[in-house]
């Protein structure tokens, strides 16, 4: 899976995937040399803690937390800080080479990971290096779904890739929009809406998109085909009186 973003991330930045490749690969091959591996799972996954979080240095930045760099892999490789979608994406590679079941959990509001370690299921935050109790995973749903919410059996299911790549890159999209880097972010936009093709809310943020670059009438076409999908949402009266204020010719309004 890290391969797959570090391919879109070279489609989309044009940075040199392959070089992060060659980089990746020598950093495991020099920490496996002097390293032996355990037979036990549960030694194997300390060990995995400690190659990544101490060995190899990677942390989690919560004054950069939201910023594009500590998003993409390629710059991962360099700064050793990220968010917990880059670091658990690089985790998750480490984790593989060491033969431990790792998979992304589709947790609310928040990245974890899920570990199989034989009869035992570990929940981890790769952001805080943390295991997380039932406990602390019912306080983090309900601080993102509301305080009448309970934990449910979805939430602690896992994501495909599929998954795992529109979380990314929904998570890059919304840092450069906060650079407002809209020229990336319209090439994430279109990316996502590869992944999930008329999708009337990525259409609303595209058109959007498409209005901070003074592309007004591909936005009022956007902003259009949300109103049509999405009559009753609040959004859809606001961007109506958008529209009238834009500087093109869109279809009448029924």
């Amino acid at each position: 899976m890290l391969f797959t973003i570090l391919g879109i991330e070279q489609e989309l930045t044009a940075s040199d995937g392959a070089k992060a490749k060659q980089a990746l690969q020598r950093m495991w091959l020099d920490w496996i040399k002097l390293n032996p591996i355990p037979d036990d799972i549960t030694q194997r996954f300390e060990l995995l803690r400690r190659l990544f979080y101490q060995d190899m240095g990677f942390r989690g930045d919560w004054q950069q937390h939201y910023q594009s760099q500590c998003m993409l892999p390629t710059q991962l490789f360099s700064t050793k800080s990220g968010n917990a979608t880059s670091l658990a994406l690089l985790l998750r590679y480490f984790a593989a080479k060491l033969d431990i079941p790792c998979e992304f959990s589709n947790f609310p509001g928040q990245t974890l990971l899920r570990f199989e370690l034989d009869l035992k299921v570990v929940y981890f935050d790769p952001f805080s290096n943390k295991e997380l109790g039932y406990e602390q995973l019912e306080s983090l749903y309900r601080g993102h779904e509301g305080n009448a919410a309970r934990l449910e059996n979805q939430s602690l299911t896992t994501l495909n890739n599929k998954q795992i790549s529109q979380r990314w890159l929904e998570e890059l999209k919304l840092a450069y929009l906060r650079e407002s880097n809209y020229e990336l972010a319209l090439r994430v936009s279109q990316r996502l809406l590869e992944i999930k093709p008329g999708d009337p809310h990525e259409m609303r943020d595209r058109g959007f998109i498409y209005q901070q670059l003074e592309c007004n009438s591909v936005a009022v076409n956007d902003f259009e085909y949300f109103i049509e999908q999405c009559p009753d949402d609040p959004l859809s009266k606001l961007l109506k009186a958008q529209i009238s204020s834009l500087d093109s010719s869109p279809a009448t309004l029924h």
